[in-house]
């Protein structure tokens, strides 16, 4: 899945042909795309273990503005009086096939589809270890790319109250199986107990193991670990990239002399 894929293009008509402000900040989102970070393979030997580490734990360049979150969203239109309002959250940790089938289910059951994004903080209170892999930013351009997606509600907080259903206009909430945050009942209840009582709350039953849309945070991990030697050159050849192309761009620029500064 390249980019291109991602950048929904449109909205003003700036940056259609790559010129521009914004044609240049889609060449930069090309070279500088959002990596997961900070995780620790739990196979391979300890020398693999340490290099793989080290790369993943170096910080990407990648800035996250409001141009760039304006390319991501651009073709985003406010809901209309009359359309049905769907709310469905989650982390949206490492993007993958499973959460585009459970947004495609959701949209289905209306006109505009609200996708909650948790902030870091609350994934790692929820799901431990070093999650999320992907931070928000990150997280929230995955979502921002999808098709099925009509708005992001970011940092989202865990418990939807009263104020925040009334105030997003949502007709119905929604909880599916993505492969990543199954959470008990009581924790369930506690999160989703206003839309209950509301009569909004609606659960879409998971995916059979056997089908194709069954895809876990859990079996991106399994294949990393299988082909550690090929994951890390890749790493190794996305930060090389991104060297070459920060250093092309911006090492190369004059500096103002001190009399200019003055």
């Amino acid at each position: 899945m390249n980019k291109d894929h991602h950048c929904r293009r449109g909205g003003d008509g700036t940056g259609k042909d790559g010129s521009g402000a914004d044609g240049e900040l889609q060449r930069e989102a090309a070279v500088v795309a959002p990596s997961p970070v900070r995780m620790t393979p739990s196979k391979g030997s300890a020398k693999n273990r340490v290099g793989l580490d080290e790369l993943l734990c170096q910080q990407s360049k990648f800035l996250t503005t409001s141009r760039m979150l304006r390319l991501f969203s651009g073709g985003m239109k406010s809901p209309k009086d009359g359309m049905r309002i769907i709310y469905i959250d989650g982390a949206w940790d490492m993007f993958h096939p499973g959460h585009i089938a459970l947004l495609e289910a959701a949209k289905k059951r209306g006109d505009y589809l609200i996708v909650g994004v948790h902030g870091d903080a609350l994934v790692n209170q929820e799901r431990g270890c070093n999650l999320p892999l992907m931070n928000l930013h990150e997280r929230v351009l995955s979502i921002l790319g999808c098709r099925f997606v009509d708005d992001v509600l970011i940092d989202a907080p865990q418990v939807i109250s009263p104020v925040m259903i009334q105030s997003l206009r949502i007709d119905e909430v929604v909880y599916g199986f993505n492969g990543d945050d199954e959470i008990s009942s009581s924790k369930k209840l506690k999160r989703y107990n206003h839309a209950m009582d509301a009569g909004i709350y609606v659960e879409l039953p998971p995916p059979s193991p056997s089908s194709k849309n069954y895809f876990s945070f859990a079996s991106i991990i399994e294949r990393i670990q299988e082909n550690q030697a090929m994951f890390q050159a890749k790493i190794t050849r996305k930060k090389e990239a991104e060297e070459e192309f920060y250093t092309q761009k911006y090492e190369s620029l004059p500096t103002k002399s001190s009399s200019e500064q003055q």
